[in-house]
């Protein structure tokens, strides 16, 4: 929707929960219907049929952001859509827009992309992948490049 300049912007954020993994579906639904989404998407190496592939899932289990304006308030139906999260007044929940171009900063960032060393191995490991590694939600081997796994004696299959 056209913005005239100096008008406030008319985009409220929103977060929905989802059905289990159903996530991606939800998301192509809404921007089937013309609504703004940001599914930050984990992407990390996994070892399928002998062959390293980049595998994504949602960062954030079951959650979808995403953004309405008075024109594209018509999400009912969508399926795999399960509720909208609500705040203290019993209304839907309006996340920060600062917040939210953060999110798309950090995406655009790659700080959600284990794979970007392997085209960079001097690239330094970003901070949420070096957390979630550290609290197992990664192995770390999803981190390294083919040359650092050689290098400490991992077999091909356990570097995913």
């Amino acid at each position: 929707m056209a913005q005239a300049a100096g008008e406030p912007n008319p985009v409220r954020w929103h977060a929905a929960v989802t059905n289990p993994g159903c996530e991606v579906m939800v998301r192509d639904a809404m921007a089937r219907r013309g609504v703004d989404t940001v599914l930050p998407m984990l992407r990390f190496w996994r070892v399928r049929n002998r062959k390293r592939i980049i595998a994504e899932r949602p960062l954030m289990a079951r959650i979808i952001v995403f953004g309405l304006d008075r024109s594209t308030q018509h999400i009912a139906g969508i399926y795999g859509l399960e509720r909208i999260v609500r705040g203290a007044s019993d209304r839907w929940a309006v996340l920060a827009q600062g917040e939210v171009e953060d999110l798309r900063l950090r995406i655009l960032r790659g700080e959600f992309d284990a794979t970007l060393r392997q085209t960079d191995p001097q690239m330094e490991v970003p901070p949420l992948i070096r957390h979630l590694v550290s609290i197992g939600a990664l192995p770390y081997s999803a981190t390294c490049t083919h040359k650092a796994a050689r290098n400490l004696g991992l077999k091909f299959k356990d570097v995913a």
